[in-house]
């Protein structure tokens, strides 16, 4: 396997309490747009959902959002990442809730605050077992080790329709990153927890905590200086 040659990343600059406050200022500015695009994304699953029977074919508690998106490439301070997946799935084989298809959507936000750190949130929104709607944000930190490893960590909180968790994950991302080339790759290791429900007391008829671990691999093509295709399984 041949690997894009690195070139390591200038060093951090300080992070004093003006430049800290300026990009605390934009987060608090860009979060509500982010939240008014989930918000339209989930009522229109909702649709769909209300028209299934309510059963809670949920085998776990609700995971953060675990898709990795992107390698483990440099990004300038000041810079935003902003980012838009959507998926779909059926089940060929019948089990409790029958063949069900389901659809989702995955939106990111991050902010460098440095040329190794960043910070933002990922939102996730979609059905499962077909008729269960539900969404769960996190917020997340990367940490550019070197321009071939990331390190990410993150912790949220889900609603499933009937029950509500607390979920988290941890990753480490491997990848090329060669600018002059359209194309680059990258895999990823992530584990993820979800605490079972937290709102249901004594009532055991619920979707029990899990520990996932995730393995993926994607790549991503250069559209333009400012964006990029992902495809990632």
């Amino acid at each position: 396997m041949r690997c894009a040659s690195f070139v390591s990343p200038p060093a951090c600059p300080s992070l004093t309490p003006g430049k800290i406050l300026r990009n605390l200022h934009f987060i608090s500015r860009a979060l509500p747009t982010a939240l008014v695009i989930f918000c339209a994304v989930a009522s229109s699953v909702a649709v769909q959902a209300q028209t299934q029977p309510l059963i809670d074919c949920n085998p776990i508690a609700w995971l953060p959002p675990m898709a990795t998106f992107v390698g483990p490439s440099p990004m300038a301070a000041g810079d935003t990442e902003l980012g838009l997946g959507l998926g779909v799935y059926a089940e060929l084989l019948p089990n409790n809730c029958g063949h069900v298809g389901d659809d989702n959507a995955t939106m990111r936000f991050r902010r460098a605050f440095s040329d190794r750190f960043d910070f933002g949130f990922d939102f996730f929104v979609g059905t499962q077992g077909g008729s269960t709607l539900g969404g769960t944000p996190k917020a997340a930190v990367r940490y550019l080790v070197t321009p071939g490893l990331r390190l990410e960590a993150g912790i949220g909180v889900a609603d499933g329709g009937g029950e509500r968790n607390l979920n988290a994950d941890v990753a480490a991302v491997l990848g090329t990153h060669n600018q002059a080339k359209t194309w680059n790759y990258y895999m990823s290791l992530r584990v993820a927890a979800a605490r079972g429900c937290l709102t249901c007391g004594s009532n055991t008829n619920h979707a029990p905590g899990a520990l996932v671990p995730l393995g993926a691999i994607g790549t991503t093509a250069r559209i333009s200086d400012n964006a990029k295709f992902v495809m990632e399984g």
